[in-house]
């Protein structure tokens, strides 16, 4: 079936981001929505929840520690995934059995996430080596596209359920497919070719990638993006339905279209980023979902559809564009000592996403069911949150410029030659 270890694992690593995809999902966007309001969550339990996955990337500082545990790092990657996805199963008993207590959602997802840590940074090691630097942009943007497709497949399938079945059997759909993502993910990492580590990868410290000046404003923008995602990222779709009572249906049909888009965006900027570079893309990327915030500032409850279908185009315009990049520039700046790196970048990451979240929290605690009044016009006190971040994001684009990489100003050469380009086979 392939014809070397090499195409085996460009294979498996791209059906097992198409479960992990869907696994993430579930935890995240609508799906995170319905699942904090059926366990009775408080806003500042759904931001914990939503940013435990990424604020607890901070524990790759203790990969070295982690692997002396382990006599291989496939060893390492296998038990990091058992520990993590087995206690996704158990949300669909919890929910069988009604126990809605959000102790039970909050704990599990903790689980989830801190050994998702260890196991992304392990990943993500591995991936830099596995796959050719000549191979990436190709490789990932087809990985991407196929990613997308099962965004597809999930909202569809989820919005349907939470919109026509509410209530307990929507949430078994929905807790079911997280365990049967979360198995297929198991049994795909299993046969992964995993490149063993040597003594001294096992002694990896961060302070070589903290003397790495251009490393540091990489770290200062990535650290700052987070914290200004982090902030909100809960509260866009908790507002739509909460406040302006959007149906699970539009959410659905949003997260749909942001998907379908995405294929078409992956395959657009695999072509263009090797002629403007990942730096350019991701500037590109984060300036549209900037705008995007925009919408939700502005939304009523007569508009609310109309926008969050705007918000869907713009959020896949632009976050493909982020997707895309920002891993692969992660990959570029690092060196070969690629975990000393991964951990620095996950340390700034946890520290100030998790703290963008427990400051959303807790902000979001006071301000639901407040209006702010603004040159005579009354808002949602939500919507300050949102005014934030857009103000956040407009200074991680200035930070993002102190990063040195290759990037090119890219010029328009008309429709014509731009399809051909596109839809030649020669890259």
């Amino acid at each position: 079936m392939f014809r070397d270890s090499y195409s085996k694992n460009k294979f498996l690593i791209t059906v097992e981001g198409m479960s992990a995809n869907t696994l993430s999902l579930g935890i995240q966007g609508f799906a995170l929505t319905a699942l904090a309001i059926y366990f009775n969550c408080k806003p500042f339990w759904i931001s914990l929840i939503s940013t435990l996955p990424l604020g607890l990337q901070l524990l790759q500082v203790f990969l070295g520690t982690y692997y002396k545990l382990f006599k291989s790092k496939k060893n390492a990657l296998f038990f990091s995934a058992c520990a993590a996805r087995i206690p996704m199963c158990f949300l669909f008993f919890i929910v069988l059995f009604d126990k809605t207590d959000y102790r039970f959602l909050v704990g599990i997802v903790f689980v989830y996430s801190f050994f998702s840590a260890f196991l992304s940074g392990i990943w993500t090691s591995s991936v830099g080596d596995i796959i050719k630097k000549e191979d990436r942009s190709l490789f990932f943007s087809r990985r991407f596209i196929l990613v997308s497709i099962s965004s597809v497949a999930f909202s569809y399938v989820v919005s349907k359920a939470l919109n026509y079945n509410p209530g307990k059997m929507s949430m078994l759909v929905l807790t079911f497919i997280i365990g049967i993502a979360a198995l297929t993910t198991l049994v795909l990492l299993f046969f992964h070719d995993i490149p063993d580590f040597s003594e001294k990868q096992k002694e990896f410290s961060i302070k070589k990638a903290l003397k790495d000046s251009n490393f540091c404003n990489f770290l200062m923008f990535i650290a700052m993006w987070n914290f200004s995602i982090e902030f909100t990222k809960p509260y866009f779709y908790y507002f739509a339905v909460v406040d302006l009572k959007a149906s699970y249906n539009i959410l659905g049909l949003s997260s749909s279209l942001t998907a379908i888009l995405s294929v078409f965006a992956f395959f657009i900027y695999g072509k263009l980023v090797e002629r403007i570079g990942y730096k350019k893309l991701l500037s590109f990327g984060i300036g549209v979902t900037t705008y995007v915030v925009i919408f939700y500032f502005l939304m009523t409850k007569e508009t609310v559809n109309s926008l969050i279908m705007l918000d869907a185009i713009g959020t896949a315009i632009g976050w493909s564009a982020i997707n895309f990049s920002l891993f692969s520039l992660l990959l570029d700046l690092s060196s070969p000592d690629r975990d000393s790196y991964t951990a620095a970048y996950a340390l700034s990451v946890g520290v100030l996403g998790l703290t963008g979240a427990l400051c959303g929290g807790y902000l979001a605690n006071f301000l639901q069911g407040k209006t702010i009044t603004l040159f005579g016009d009354s808002y949602a006190g939500l919507k300050l949150m949102f005014l934030i971040s857009l103000f956040l994001r407009f200074y991680c684009m200035l930070l993002l410029t102190k990063v040195r990489a290759y990037q090119k100003n890219l010029y328009y050469p008309g429709i014509y030659p731009s399809i051909v380009y596109l839809l030649r086979n020669r890259r």
